[in-house]
């Protein structure tokens, strides 16, 4: 994986889908995206607030397929997706075997959306995994095969002056309407911010027709000290406060926390790579390769 000095400094020379493949772990092949046409911004199912509990450490964990266990949750909740998304970056391929692949951070807030406008898909339980969530199961062993793709977990939203920076104004409006359902202070609005499980709106006016959104009871925001941390690596065992290493556990630890370099960021994704490791660093929000995954876990209301 490449840090992010290199990155930063060459992003001028280079163009950026070769960085992205670079940083994308080992990534196999270079993915091909499929255009699509953005259509014009159709209304959004109202979504209530709905206060759903996410447990740090859930029972156990399923990569989202088209057949298997929860097979037919995952077609419904397919399907339910594509009628709004079809036609954005949002939209997920069809398919009846195998785990679906190319997923990104766009498709993962469509999912979301998805859930939280539906009440049979909610009542299911099955959630995609926040990042704290995701490095608990990973430290026990609850992750089906991590090494063998790569997973978008969250937004960081940086500031409004660097990459997707309608996203980014879209994403600190929203969180600004709803500070006190987030439990944000006036003070935390003007720092860096992650965001764990947005949802999406279709908007034509966005680069990828996609808006983040703020769906209160879902989506949760907060600030934490690492991301104050740019411009160099991070060594670390688990991010496991709130889904990153406190700064006190960094230095310790195999894994490497990438962050970006520079400044500007704007709002970066944070995945986890093949190897292992975090980065707190990348651009693409619709950035699709066949290693891309996710992964739902049981939490809120059950069948």
């Amino acid at each position: 994986m490449i840090g992010g000095k290199w990155r930063e400094n060459t992003s001028k020379m280079v163009n950026k889908r070769f960085l992205q493949t670079a940083e994308r772990w080992k990534n196999p092949s270079l993915p091909v995206e499929r255009k699509t046409k953005t259509p014009k911004q159709r209304p959004q199912n109202p979504v209530a607030a709905q206060n759903t509990p996410f447990p740090d450490l859930p029972s156990e964990s399923f990569i989202f397929s088209y057949d298997g266990q929860h097979g037919d949750y995952f077609q419904k909740l397919l399907a339910k997706s594509n009628e709004v998304y079809s036609g954005t970056k949002a939209e997920i391929p069809s398919g009846k075997k195998g785990e679906v692949k190319n997923m990104y951070a766009i498709k993962r807030m469509a999912l979301v959306s998805t859930i939280a406008n539906n009440s049979d898909l909610r009542n299911y339980g099955l959630w995609p995994v926040t990042p704290i969530q995701a490095e608990s199961l990973l430290k026990e062993r609850k992750l089906s095969h991590p090494d063998k793709y790569w997973e978008d977990l969250a937004l960081l939203l940086y500031d409004t002056n660097g990459e997707n920076s309608q996203e980014a104004q879209a994403l600190k409006t929203g969180i600004a309407g709803h500070r006190t359902d987030l439990g944000l202070s006036q003070n935390d609005l003007k720092g860096r911010l992650i965001i764990v499980n947005p949802g999406a709106e279709v908007d034509s006016g966005m680069p990828h027709g996609i808006k983040p959104i703020i769906i209160p009871g879902i989506t949760q925001v907060y600030s934490h000290e690492i991301l104050n941390r740019t411009g160099e690596n991070h060594k670390f065992e688990y991010g496991l406060d709130r889904g990153l290493p406190p700064v006190s556990e960094i230095g310790k630890g195999d894994r490497t926390l990438y962050m970006p370099s520079g400044s500007n960021f704007g709002l970066r994704v944070l995945f986890r790579g093949g190897g292992l490791d975090l980065d707190a660093g990348d651009w693409g929000l619709a950035y699709s390769s066949e290693v891309g995954r996710v992964n739902f876990a049981p939490q809120g209301q059950s069948p």
